[in-house]
């Protein structure tokens, strides 16, 4: 295992090469972002314990606002300190893995601008940042949010990780709404829960607007359970197509389907299952996504948002 100062970019990697084995090979460049804090050392504690590929890259970057507020450049050696001391302490968890390229990474400014330049000049696949303990009553993620903002901002899949007793993930539940994306997002997954954890997808079916019309209408309960039933129909057969190439891979995919709003659907059903990773999808294109940030304010559980970059960007 090699340790190293980032200095440069390699040419980015493909994230999904072809072929059905691609959702077995481990992450080849993860990004780690860390402030000292007992919120980062989860993350930290998680991304280490991720199935890592031979020659991968695990960085780890620290953002120091205004030199940590300080008029000169004490604030930069103290980050800097700790950040070595957090390589250090990677190192002696990697010592077993000699072909684990562990590189550090400080940097001054805004965090999300920082992060989303790194990524883009490792082509990185995955940033993994801490999220505190979800309170009650739950509220919506803030505007200025770290996380709201990093997920809006960097053009790689992120991990957000809850403060929890880290262990390999053994429950997880992957949302999917039957687009390239959703198809992605399965994908990762795969590839951050090796066999033979047994994997959850799961489609909601959107009848809320239809539920509505038949509330308007006051329509007899028959309308509503046949509603349901032949929306339930149409998406199992639906996801049975989109797991089809998965299950000739020999991995166990349980099929679940609801009705219902996605977000309410997707939480209620990673509560249920106690899912100890819930995975969604997100477009290159998309900026904003309620259904997203519902899931990241609410969830009890490690949230993975999948996002890739398009071939043209």
């Amino acid at each position: 295992m090699r340790s190293s100062q980032f200095f440069s970019s390699k040419a980015a990697l493909p994230l999904l090469p072809p072929g059905l084995a691609r959702g077995q090979r481990g992450l080849s460049r993860v990004v780690v972002g860390t402030d000292f804090s007992l919120r980062s050392e989860f993350a930290l504690a998680r991304a280490l314990r991720l199935p890592l590929g031979h020659g991968s890259l695990f960085c780890v970057l620290h953002v120091a606002p205004g030199l940590d507020g300080q008029a000169g450049a004490g604030g930069a050696l103290s980050g800097g300190r700790c950040l070595r001391k957090a390589v250090v302490s990677v190192c002696r968890r990697l010592r077993n893995r000699v072909d684990v390229d562990v590189q550090e990474a400080l940097q001054h400014g805004d965090p999300v601008d920082a992060a989303s330049t790194l990524s883009l000049a490792l082509g990185a696949e995955l940033v993994v940042l801490g999220r505190p303990h979800v309170t009650y009553p739950v509220r919506e993620l803030a505007e200025d949010s770290m996380v709201r903002r990093m997920v809006r901002r960097l053009g790689a899949s992120v991990l957000v990780v809850v403060p929890h007793p880290v262990r390999a993930y053994g429950r997880p539940l992957v949302a999917v709404d039957f687009s390239r994306e959703s198809r992605r997002a399965l994908e990762l997954t795969l590839r951050l829960c090796p066999a033979p954890a047994p994997v959850d997808v799961l489609h909601v079916a959107d009848t809320v607007a239809e539920e509505a019309a038949l509330h308007r209408a006051q329509a007899p309960a028959e309308q509503w359970l046949r509603l349901r039933q032949e929306r339930e129909h149409q998406a199992r057969v639906a996801l049975g197509r989109f797991l089809a190439p998965y299950r000739e891979t020999g991995r166990e995919l349980e099929v679940r389907v609801r009705c219902g709003e996605p977000a309410e659907g997707i939480l209620a059903e990673a509560s249920e299952r106690g899912s100890d990773l819930l995975a969604l999808a997100m477009s290159t294109m998309e900026a904003r996504t309620p259904l997203t940030e519902q899931v990241l304010a609410r969830a009890s559980c490690d949230v993975l948002v999948s996002r890739h970059l398009s071939p043209a960007s």
